[in-house]
């Protein structure tokens, strides 16, 4: 059995975020451990995803920082989070956790992000739900992801916030430093027009990109 349980963000679909639980018992606002490459995920999409909320994510060198202001509390505050001896950040008492397996009616895109977490793959959002990011450097800082050459994944529809009836398929292509597409597409799944079966087009895209990732000849 892994030792890791798959999180999301009550009320969302961010994530999945692969982690441990920490504590029993364990509640929502309980802490979970997570790896470098996931904390830096999770300061994405709150950051990126949920700006305005108050609070904010930054990173001091290995020590996670979140500060919040009074639209998040009655009072200003902040948190420092560094890695337990073994590397895991505990991040907890701010967001409130959730099973993604109980997340109700996930998106395509959260389907696909559970895909490429099975084989270890952090994708990032680029600020819209037009595509995810994978930098091709894994050690990439997630503010930088966009800035260095990368896999963008989007999918047909166009938006990947779609539910998982809307499918029409995914597209992976190679984009460099600057952002620019570098020739055509690698991978694609459908026609643009007729429904596929989500989690079976997700998984054989999640696939893809592990193989082409750990390609020597890539």
């Amino acid at each position: 059995m892994s030792l890791y349980e798959l999180f999301t963000v009550d009320g969302t679909d961010y994530g999945p975020y692969p982690a441990r639980p920490t504590g029993a018992p364990w509640d929502a606002y309980g802490p979970i451990s997570v790896t470098r490459p996931v904390a830096e995920r999770i300061a994405d999409d709150l950051n990126v995803r949920d700006a305005g909320c108050g609070l904010q994510a930054e990173w001091h060198g290995a020590a996670l920082v979140f500060t919040w202001d009074l639209r998040y509390r009655d009072d200003e505050g902040s948190e420092t989070v560094t890695p337990s001896p073994d590397g895991l950040y505990r991040i907890g008492g701010l967001w409130p956790w959730m099973a993604w397996e109980d997340v109700e009616q996930p998106t395509a895109g959260a389907v696909l992000r559970a895909a490429l977490a099975e084989h270890g793959i952090m994708a990032h959002t680029d600020g819209t739900d037009l595509n995810y990011v994978i930098p091709l450097d894994a050690e990439a800082p997630a503010v930088e992801v966009c800035d260095r050459p990368h896999l963008a994944v989007s999918d047909r529809s166009p938006s990947t916030g779609h539910a998982l009836a809307s499918h029409t398929g995914w597209v992976v292509a190679l984009h460099d430093g600057n952002g620019e597409q570098v020739g055509e597409p690698l991978y694609r799944a459908g026609d643009g027009g007729d429904r596929v079966d989500c989690l079976s087009k997700s998984a054989a895209a999640a696939a893809f990109i592990a193989d082409w990732l750990s390609s020597p000849t890539r």
